[in-house]
């Protein structure tokens, strides 16, 4: 739930981002009550919730670094949401996050 509402926030973030440069013109109201920006705001505040419980019922050595699936689904999302080009680099490293985040989870 961490992983997925975190990742969720930085999509909304994306998207809000996209918004802002499609609509210069905005004022600061508007801006802040911009439908992106307040799901980045619920998104972020979940994963904020989860993360806590999250950290109730697992050491730090093994939750934090699990937080790093973030980087595999913001690349699969920037590759297919926002059609972002993504390089031979992009998916060596991103093997490398699953190959650590693996061992460490089979460690649990």
């Amino acid at each position: 739930m961490s992983i997925a509402s975190s990742s969720g926030s930085q999509y909304w973030q994306k998207k809000t981002a996209i918004y802002f440069s499609q609509h210069p013109t905005l004022s600061m109201q508007a801006k802040i009550l911009a439908k992106p920006l307040m799901l980045s705001v619920v998104f972020i505040g979940l994963s904020a919730i989860s993360w806590l419980g999250v950290l109730r019922d697992w050491s730090v050595s093994i939750a934090y670094p699990m937080l790093s699936l973030n980087f595999v689904i913001m690349l699969l999302i920037s590759r297919y949401c926002f059609n972002e080009t993504l390089s031979l680099r992009h998916w060596v490293g991103s093997v490398m996050i699953l190959s650590g985040v693996s061992l460490l989870g089979s460690s649990l």
